[in-house]
């Protein structure tokens, strides 16, 4: 009995033993098409939640309606009487001494007393009226050229730097083109009620930084150290011009005293110098002071670049782009709380 029972099983094994062995490969069909059905499933179940939206709509359209009706009612009153209309202008202003920190310490400062009821802190600040100064909502600023472009000037200036001699000089033209301008450049923006304050404030904005003591101090050094070195350039044109007196009468008289009449002058080493190069350093002497007299006139270290502008189209949000938020907050309130009902009454069915 027992080899018999060895023998059914046996033969029971053999029955179900596959012919032929599995392949290990994975068919690529089967991968599309279950890749396939994913996407599938996907659309389908978007197209289910926004079936299942329109119909939430559609059975709660009255609470919707009502949201909608007193929301587009909240935002037109918003809009026409409890809103204020308020308007952005900007100017660009140069200084060589401020830097991030200052500026945005000293726009910081600014924009706190903006907080204040009444002003008063930012009209003594500013030496405005204080109707001038309930005009303003905010200050804000940024560098004019971005940090990052100045970090990345100045790394192509010292792999430029790191080249052979003798391609000195035309690197030295390539890094007075790639010197970036107005790098000490800085836009204030303010935020203000009536675009007529900005003109004043311009003024008073200047004058406030032109008056602190750090900037004042160093415009006025820089003004000296520029009217001195533009009097000892005179002191030195003047010089030259006597010297190129004396060079010019020596020739004519060597010329009247050579021989045949001729007008040829010879040198020789009796000269301690090309007489060339005394009218060179003249015209040089002359580029100098001209570059001064500009930088005395414009006063580079500190101007303004652009001022404000008066804009009458406020930034602050229209009728139409109110009602339209309005719209969305209704819609939007109006599925949370059928959510929050809908939830309500499940924790209901749970005691």
């Amino acid at each position: 009995r027992i080899l018999l029972r060895f023998a059914f099983h046996f033969k029971k094994m053999e029955e179900i033993k596959p012919s032929s062995p599995v392949s290990d490969e994975i068919d690529i069909t089967r991968v599309f098409k279950w890749i396939g059905d994913g996407f599938r499933n996907f659309g389908l179940s978007i197209l289910r939640s926004l079936a299942g939206l329109r119909s939430t709509f559609i059975d709660n359209r009255r609470l919707f309606g009502l949201l909608i009706v007193c929301s587009l009612i909240f935002g037109g009153l918003y809009s026409t009487l409890l809103k204020k209309k308020h308007y952005k202008s900007s100017m660009i202003l140069s200084c060589d001494y401020l830097n991030n920190r200052i500026m945005g310490s000293t726009l910081e400062k600014l924009d706190l007393l903006c907080d204040e009821e009444y002003r008063e802190g930012l009209a003594n600040e500013l030496g405005i009226d204080s109707l001038t100064a309930l005009n303003i909502r905010s200050f804000d600023g940024k560098p004019f050229v971005a940090e990052q472009d100045l970090v990345e000037m100045e790394v192509l200036k010292t792999q430029l730097s790191n080249v052979p001699e003798a391609k000195k000089e035309v690197v030295a033209a390539v890094l007075k083109k790639l010197d970036t301008e107005n790098k000490h450049a800085f836009q204030i923006e303010v935020t203000i009620f009536k675009p007529e304050v900005v003109k004043s404030l311009q003024n008073a904005l200047v004058a406030y930084f032109g008056n602190n003591p750090y900037i004042k101090n160093r415009v006025e050094v820089n003004h000296l150290n520029l009217l001195n070195r533009k009097n000892k350039l005179l002191r030195e044109s003047k010089k030259l011009d006597s010297l190129k007196s004396v060079i010019y009468e020596n020739f004519q008289t060597m010329a009247k005293q050579s021989r045949q009449g001729s007008n040829n002058v010879i040198l020789s080493d009796k000269y301690l110098t090309n007489p060339l190069e005394i009218f060179t350093e003249d015209l040089n002497l002359n580029t100098q002071i001209l570059e001064i007299d500009r930088q005395l006139a414009i006063r580079p270290d500190f101007e303004v670049i652009d001022g404000f502008t008066t804009y009458k189209e406020p930034k602050s949000a229209g009728l139409i782009k109110i009602l339209a938020i309005a719209f969305g907050v209704a819609i939007a309130v109006g599925y949370i709380s059928i959510g929050l009902r809908n939830f309500n009454n499940y924790l209901g069915t749970l005691k």
